[in-house]
Parts: structure tokens; sequence; C-alpha cells
């Protein structure tokens, strides 16, 4: 389960690719199997096709200088397709083992195979719905363009930014289909999360970008002293596994961000922030009544945070999702983050499990009821009167 080091609103990007890597260490189970498979499937390819050299397709005739293809070029072409399209589709459905797996590790749920398949299917179709947008989009401006070349190229410019833009607002979209979200309203959702952050998300994009150059780069270290010899196919499988690992890390520091944008719309989930660390109607935030300074008392003063787990004092020690605490129902509970797929309001969660030390309400006996401290005898001030 993901152990974040931060309360989630107030999780920065250092902390996020901590948590998220710590996670990628601690699950290894799930996602390492699949990273091993693309890999395998990677070497098979290239042992079998070998590098893409579009020259073997074709010849130039000498003497008329045009283009010649050889009698083999459509059966190399499709052996080609075929391989590499598998291992694209492999790479594909390894994605959605990762975003499973990391909704897994924020939700303290399990994940199934049903459950990869029905899910990464819903998000083709989220993909085929904006792709759909992103094409009529696209004749729109092909045609303004054709019709008024200045106006075009000035919306050709514009759609630059634009485009980065709704990328940035649709980023959660699949993350909230695994989520439990249907192919639309993930959409809305990620809409909804990435409301006034899109500074932000844009700067954890760039930092994921970065970190995919790097091992991007690295694969391709273990690649060129290799090209072309006998071990080129298995220096290629290195860099498919390594590359796969890279996406896994990626969107688990997805999975972070989305689960720290929930918790700064939904503050109810995880509870006010210790400290004036995110404005809002947190702890040292406009309107927070309890106080401006770090760690600041609950309304009521010191003493355990009505329905915080077990601690006690004003957040004397935090505990995030599965950290275990002095109290039991710390442990193996859904927690205060709600392990409901779906959250979108307060309406829905989850209950603690009951106490069995908690101390247990009268039972109704014949003087319950509103007007019992009006009966003789039911108030040890009023005894009954003699007879």
């Amino acid at each position: 389960m993901f152990r974040f080091s931060a309360h989630p609103a107030a999780i920065g990007i250092s902390e996020g690719i901590q948590d998220a890597f710590s996670y990628l260490q601690v699950s290894w189970r799930s996602w390492l199997p699949v990273v091993v498979l693309i890999a395998a499937c990677s070497f098979v390819a290239y042992a079998i096709v070998g590098s893409i050299d579009t020259s073997s397709f074709y010849t130039v005739d000498s003497y008329t200088n045009q283009i010649v293809w050889n009698p083999d070029a459509s059966g190399k072409l499709a052996q080609l397709l075929g391989l590499y399209g598998l291992v694209a589709i492999l790479t594909d459905i390894g994605g959605w083992v990762f975003y499973a797996v990391a909704v897994a590790g924020l939700r303290n749920g399990r994940v199934t195979v049903a459950g990869i398949l029905i899910r990464g299917l819903i998000t083709v179709l989220s993909a085929i719905v904006v792709a759909i947008f992103a094409i009529l989009g696209l004749i729109a401006l092909v045609a303004i363009t054709v019709l008024v070349p200045a106006v075009g190229l000035m919306l050709f410019i514009a759609a630059i930014p634009f485009t980065i833009y709704m990328a940035v607002r649709l980023a959660f979209a699949s993350m909230a289909i695994f989520d439990g979200f249907g192919p639309i309203d993930g959409l809305i959702e990620s809409w909804r999360l990435s409301n006034g952050a899109v500074g932000r998300l844009f700067g954890w994009g760039v930092t994921a970008a970065l970190i995919g150059v790097a091992i991007s780069v690295l694969g391709g270290v273990l690649v060129t002293p290799f090209t072309g010899a006998a071990l080129e196919p298995l220096a290629r499988a290195c860099a498919a596994g390594v590359s796969s690992t890279g996406s896994c890390l990626t969107i688990f520091m997805m999975a972070v961000v989305y689960e720290s944008q929930r918790a700064r719309l939904d503050p109810t989930i995880y509870g006010p922030v210790p400290g004036p660390v995110y404005p809002g109607p947190f702890a040292g935030g406009p309107g927070w009544p309890g106080g401006s300074g770090p760690y600041s008392p609950m309304p009521g003063g010191a003493g355990p945070t009505p329905g915080w787990p077990g601690n006690a004092g004003p957040y004397p020690e935090p505990y995030w999702p599965g950290t275990p605490g002095p109290d039991s129902r710390a442990a193996g509970s859904p927690g205060i983050q709600s392990a409901i797929p779906g959250w979108v309001g307060p309406t829905n969660l989850p209950a603690w499990p009951a106490d069995p030390n908690a101390p247990q309400p009268p039972e109704a006996g014949p003087d319950a009821g509103p007007f019992a401290a009006q009966r003789p005898g039911s108030d040890p001030t009023n005894p009954p009167a003699s007879s």
C-alpha cells in the first residue's frame, strides 16, 4: 500500500518521487512479471526480425533511378508489423497493469485479471472519445486554414499551448477509470481534479518527462555497444525492461499527485493539513477556526481529532494509508482516505470497524425516552415517592 511521507494535500514533487519509488520497491511482485514479459517479447521480436531496416524492402534502379520493391518485401513488412505490433499491445496492457497496481496501492485493494482487462478497455473507449473530438478539431482547423490562411496559421500556433492545456486537464482520466469511473465520467473527474492546478500538474508532468528521457537515454546506452552484434536482441530486451520500469514509476508518480488533488478538493478524506502548508479550509488557512501556527489544535482544543484513528494529542504522529498505529483500526482498514472507488463526496465515507473496547450505550428500558428524566426515580436527585 502507498505510504505518503507527508499529508497528501501538501505533498511536493520530491516527496512524490520518493513515495512512488518506495511503492515501486514494495509492489515489485505485481509489476515485475509484466516487465519481464515485455522484455522477453522484445527479445523474440529482435531475434526473429532484427532491427528495422527499410532499405531491405526495396532497391533503386541505377538506370531509371526508380524504386523497385523486392519480391519478399510484403512478407517482411507483415512479419515486422506483426511482431512489433504484439510488443506494442503487450506494452499497452502492461500500462493497464501498472495503473491497476497503483490504484490498488491507494485503496488497499486487490489486482485481478478481469479488473485489469475491463478497466483497460474502458480507457480505450475514453481515448477514442478524446480522439474523435481531436480529429474533428483538426479537420475544422485545416478547413479554416484553407479558407483563411492567415487566421489558420494563428490558430495552428495557438493550438500548441491549447493541446498542452487539454493534456494536463485530462491527465487523470486513466487513473480515474481504474479508480471506478466510466469512460466519460473519468474525463469529467480528471477535469474536476485538475481545476485550478494546471501549473502544478504541468510541473509534475515535466518532471515525469525528464525522468522518462533519462531512462530512455539509459536504454540507449545499453543498446549502442551491441548494435549489429549477436547480443543486440538481448540488449534490446534489457532496454525494453528498463523503459517499462520507468513507465511504471511515472504512473506511480501520477497516482501520488492524483490522490493529492483528491485530498485538496475533498478535505474530508484525509482531514485538515497539520500546519499552514496549503491555503484553504485547513489548519492555518483562511477560515480555519483553530489557530494559525503549525500543528494548530483542532476546534475544541487539544486531544484526539474526531474520527482520527487512535492518536492522542493534536497530530502527535500522523498515520496515512495503511500505516500501523497505536490503534488497531489504523491497520488493515480502509482508512480515512476512503477506499470506495469513484469517491466524489462525503456521503459515502466508509465507517470505522466497531471498537470492542469502546463503552457501550445503555440499553433501552422502561425509563428510556425523551421524558425519562421527568419520571420519578429516573434521577438520583429525584427519588420515588414513598407509598
